[in-house]
């Protein structure tokens, strides 16, 4: 999936997740941000990349709780 997407093809990815009332102008506005997503993740350098470079995503539980 390039940069070259269409319109149609955006209407379908969208179906396909259950978005089915968007606008034309809810669609175009997902076709520029898919866009933008796929240009700015062909640009990143992932040869060199590693499972240690993911982002970790840390939660605290907090047990305090006011009384």
């Amino acid at each position: 999936m390039g940069t070259d997407l269409t319109l149609e093809e955006v209407r379908r990815m969208a179906a396909n997740a259950g978005l089915t009332r968007l606008t034309d102008q809810h669609l175009q506005q997902l076709l520029r941000a898919t866009q933008v997503a796929q240009m700015r993740r062909a640009a990143m350098p992932t040869a060199d990349l590693t499972p240690a470079d993911e982002p970790a995503h840390v939660f605290h539980l907090n047990r305090h709780h006011d009384r």
